[in-house]
């Protein structure tokens, strides 16, 4: 089954399910991720413990596992050492660890699929940079930056791209017109800055979500839009948002609710009820066909998610 055959079945009764945050899994596992390519370092390093993240995940309900590619880029690789073709390797290895945790859990007669991450510039930057969007380059620069690892997932057989935890709608038109030119089918979350209270979040750079609507609308390889890696109070006014200005599917992977500190590389308080209280009906409702966590929600929370649309 092809992601696009998978969201064509999937309904409000049964939104596809994904998987969670991939570091804080493999946190929880005793390793340490403080690196310029973060859970990316693990690909090489400690491939068994990124193989067992993912078939927790997996093993969870999770019918897409996320590679661990989003910090797989070439600042980092030239941070860490790691020439172009090695990192095409890593990244090419990604899928393929991925691929086996996915065939080792599928039950008989169905298929996980792979979707291949793409963080945006301002991941690599290591500055908590993908929640502010306190960068700005060209277009070509964008494209000169991303192609090398879209390519790399590509050839490596990813189902389908990630484009994830995105803060700026300019470097959103560079991916997709990449991802126009590589043919992979695509969905395309973004960050939010927004007071949990507010009825109409922005993306970090200070475009709207129409503006963000209209950004994919004429995309042939987007199959669906929406926000990750956001509070899970955001969730609702982002995907009322949304529908008003598309018909796609849309998704959403929030994260704990906790804030981030780019300084201390670490979570603070914050955190919001747990996975078993988020509105997911209220979020089907609005079109949500794709569901899961990011940052802080472990295998045991995407245990509870997909239980609810257990019948």
């Amino acid at each position: 089954m092809t992601f696009t055959q998978m969201l064509t079945h999937a309904e409000a009764a049964a939104p596809i399910v994904i998987d969670g945050g991939l570091g804080s899994a493999a946190e929880d596992r005793g390793i340490d991720l403080d690196h310029a390519l973060w859970s990316a370092e693990l690909i090489g390093r400690d491939p068994d413990t990124l193989l067992t993240v993912h078939t927790a995940f997996a093993n969870a309900g999770a019918r897409i596992l996320t590679t661990a590619s989003y910090q797989a880029t070439p600042l980092g690789f030239t941070e860490a050492g790691i020439s172009a073709e090695e990192g095409s390797r890593i990244i090419g290895d990604s899928v393929r660890i991925a691929r086996a945790a996915a065939d080792r859990s599928a039950a008989p007669g169905a298929r996980i699929l792979v979707a291949g991450s793409v963080g945006p510039y301002g991941a690599a930057l290591g500055d908590g940079a993908e929640y502010t969007g306190d960068y700005r380059l060209t277009p070509a620069e964008y494209t000169a930056f991303h192609r090398p690892r879209i390519e790399a997932l590509a050839e490596a057989g990813a189902d389908l791209l990630a484009i994830e935890t995105q803060p700026r709608l300019d470097e959103i038109r560079a991916l997709i017109a990449l991802t126009e030119d590589i043919g992979l089918p695509a969905w395309v979350t973004v960050t939010l800055q927004g007071a949990p209270d507010t009825t109409a979040p922005t993306m970090p750079d200070g475009s709207t979500l129409a503006d963000l609507a209209q950004a994919v609308a004429a995309s042939a390889s987007v199959n669906a839009v929406g926000v990750n890696c956001v509070r899970p109070s955001l969730v609702t006014p982002a995907l009322r948002e949304l529908s008003k200005h598309m018909d796609l599917p849309l998704i959403a992977y929030p994260n704990s609710g906790e804030t981030y500190d780019a300084d201390t590389l670490t979570w603070h308080d914050g955190a919001e009820p747990g996975v078993g209280s988020w509105p997911v009906a209220e979020w089907t409702h609005l079109s949500a066909r794709i569901l899961g966590g990011c940052c802080r929600i472990r295998p045991d929370d995407i245990a509870v998610l997909a239980e609810q649309f257990h019948h």
